[in-house]
């Protein structure tokens, strides 16, 4: 596979605008609640993330984005059958796998959650299901950390396999990187205005 160098793309001086454009991610992004950052995911990007929860082994998974003004993680989008229920569902960091991920910027797997110290039940128990497993990823995108996104195997589902293996990470570690460009692909499009007029 050759690289593409993309340096060569640059053009001269724009580079001393990306501080200020960071900025104004930020406070683009500082303005808007979960539920609208959620929009930054098109069809393609979910199609893409659903394949990804599949090809891991999951029965379903959830894309959790940061709410800091009230510090706590927002459901955002679930692909399960139970997502009216799921989306939504405040996660407050500090309590919780998917908020130690948050904090921790750090892959979690654990094929017995039940039997996890960290594990919160509250979701479980809000949509009747039983959690077995779980892997749940940071999700990074407009050049900060945004989420996590999760994906788990529960005990009412059908599922290709139990469990979930190192490489099941990966996938969805890939999944989350492929997303993040994505929406930064998108953003600084909108930013710099390009196809406006398309």
């Amino acid at each position: 596979m050759s690289v593409v160098h993309t340096q060569l793309l640059r053009l001269s001086g724009l580079g001393e605008s990306a501080p200020e454009v960071e900025r104004h991610l930020e406070s683009w992004i500082g303005a808007s609640s979960p539920s609208q950052l959620i929009g930054l995911i098109d069809s393609g990007a979910l199609a893409l993330l659903k394949d990804a929860f599949s090809q891991a082994g999951g029965c379903e998974g959830t894309v959790w984005l940061i709410d800091r003004q009230a510090s706590e993680l927002v459901a955002c989008y679930n692909s399960g059958e139970e997502s009216d229920l799921l989306v939504g569902f405040r996660q407050p960091v500090g309590q919780g796998i998917i908020s130690m991920v948050f904090t921790q910027q750090q892959p979690y797997c654990e094929n017995d959650i039940e039997a996890s110290v960290g594990h919160d039940d509250t979701l479980d128990r809000k949509i009747a299901k039983h959690t077995t497993a779980m892997i749940a990823v940071p999700f990074y995108f407009a050049f900060g950390l945004r989420g996590v996104i999760s994906c788990v195997q529960l005990a009412e589902a059908p599922r290709a396999r139990e469990g979930f293996r190192s490489a099941d990470v990966e996938t969805l570690a890939r999944a989350s990187n492929l997303l993040e460009r994505l929406i930064n692909g998108t953003l600084l499009t909108s930013l710099l205005g390009l196809g406006d007029g398309v």
